[in-house]
């Protein structure tokens, strides 16, 4: 089966970001989701994604950054409900599945090494969160600090 998502951006993959934060969440993180977005709006590709992380906060400000920006308008069925259904923690999404799937880590200050070691720690966090993408995956985060967390590693 051919991804539309994938024709437009690229092969799964992991988009390296470094940036500052503000307690697990990362503006530069939330900045790249927006642009992925935006490409696949102006392809005029459906979102069927889920855009997830293993923190609350993370979800939090991702839902806020999208609905905001307006990018939903227009594109999809229902702007209001879409960052609800679409975006959250990777214990919300469990058994569902969407065409392609973006993980945004946060968690991005080298300091941050526990809340990357839980999310590592715990094998089922990314099974999880990997296993709902029927055809794609991209990875949003810092790699060189979460490649040293367990199971990212």
């Amino acid at each position: 089966k051919q991804s539309r998502i994938m024709d437009v951006l690229g092969p799964s993959a992991w988009h390296h970001i470094e940036g500052e934060g503000q307690d697990k969440w990362c503006e530069l993180e939330g900045e790249q989701v927006l642009q992925m977005l935006l490409r696949l709006k102006r392809a005029g590709i459906k979102p069927n994604i889920y855009i997830i992380t293993p923190f609350v906060i993370v979800q939090d400000r991702l839902r806020e950054r999208i609905r905001t920006s307006g990018i939903l308008t227009d594109w999809v069925e229902n702007p209001y409900h879409w960052p609800y259904e679409r975006i959250g923690t990777v214990h919300t999404v469990q058994g569902r599945e969407a065409e392609g799937v973006i993980l945004v880590l946060g968690a991005p200050l080298a300091r941050q090494t526990g809340a990357r070691g839980w999310a590592g720690g715990l094998p089922n966090l990314l099974n999880v969160a990997i296993s709902r993408a029927q055809e794609v995956l991209y990875v949003v985060g810092n790699r060189d600090l979460w490649k040293k967390s367990g199971v990212f590693s």
